[in-house]
């Protein structure tokens, strides 16, 4: 069953759905007055009935609230330097169908990437859209928040419930141990960019709360890492592989 997220508040139990997905449910599924969906309001997922469909606006009739099984219960916060070309979407897509919290993209001492201001609006528009397609796709209950770019300075303070991870080649301490025994009441994970993250930058972090971490003998590219610490972050901690 398709879910849809909701940019309007629900009006009572009525819900308005318009623009790309009044289009898609009109023209592409070609769903019909009567039909069932899954909409998404205030991170509550409702089973719906349409009751009028165009290609500008469609209306459902909300009924009940559903088991929100997209959810893990383990909130994970990515900080990711900003990686040359469209890595940084790849990123944003996968993480999201893996559960991630929120993205942040971090401009740390080896990034070569210079977003210009101009642009930094339809760049963040195109990341919150990437997001959105791909918490649809793999039935999120909430769509990631993705930040703008901060400096490695402005990253915020990691609370003693929180575990803050940072994965660095040049570290030899093994994720498994570092994982091992958590409970936890969030994540924070960070991954540097192509060239990688400094010596002073590892240990302004490790003053900080953050643990340096190996991803194992391998180095993956600043694409693959994220994706990869997500992954078992989510296995070990969170609900991947029917777990929390």
């Amino acid at each position: 069953m398709s879910r849809f997220f909701l940019e309007q508040a629900l009006l009572g139990r009525h819900a308005v759905i318009e623009g790309d997905d009044a289009a898609h449910i009109a023209k592409v599924l070609r769903l019909k007055p009567g039909a069932s969906i899954e909409v998404v309001a205030a991170g509550r997922v409702y089973l719906a009935t349409l009751t009028e469909v165009s290609p500008n606006r469609v209306t459902a009739e909300v009924g009940d609230v559903l088991a929100n099984s997209g959810e893990s219960d383990l909130p994970i916060h990515l900080y990711q330097s900003l990686p040359k070309g469209d890595k940084l979407e790849l990123v944003i897509q996968k993480a999201t169908e893996l559960g991630v919290e929120s993205i942040t993209p971090v401009v740390t001492e080896r990034v070569v990437v210079k977003l210009k201001p101009d642009s930094l609006a339809k760049r963040l528009a195109r990341w919150q859209r990437i997001a959105l397609e791909a918490a649809k796709q793999s039935r999120r209950g909430k769509i990631p928040t993705i930040g703008l770019p901060i400096s490695l300075g402005e990253l915020p303070p990691v609370p003693q419930s929180h575990l803050a991870l940072v994965a660095w080649e040049e570290d030899s301490a093994p994720l498994r141990v570092a994982l091992s025994g958590q409970d936890v009441a969030a994540v924070h994970l960070l991954v540097g960019p192509e060239g990688g993250l400094t010596p002073r930058e590892v240990d302004w972090l490790r003053e900080r709360g953050w643990r340096s971490i190996s991803l194992g003998p391998r180095i993956l590219r600043t694409e693959t890492a994220p994706l990869a610490l997500l992954a078992i972050v989510q296995y070990e901690l969170g609900d991947l592989g029917g777990g929390k």
